[in-house]
């Protein structure tokens, strides 16, 4: 029978344990879903995560792309 100090000394551990794993699994859905880049971006704070993609929008102008018509999300 285990002792009431022993049960809280193995619970936080598991907790632990518990969020690490939640965070693979919600990191490797990312992968899958939006591609490295994306996924690396998604966990980022968000000041970060806002000037990230705010790079990425103007590299994408840079090269020529033009944002006037709105996203479709499939492309023909």
């Amino acid at each position: 029978m285990k002792t009431r100090k022993t049960e809280a000394a193995v619970r936080p551990v598991t907790a632990l344990a518990a969020k690490r794993r939640w965070r693979r699994v919600m990191r490797d859905f990312h992968v899958r879903a939006f591609g490295e880049e994306l996924a690396r971006i998604n966990f980022l704070p968000e000041k970060q995560r806002k000037a990230a993609v705010a790079e990425m929008i103007d590299y994408a102008r840079s090269k020529g792309v033009k944002l006037g018509r709105p996203a479709l999300g499939v492309t023909p």
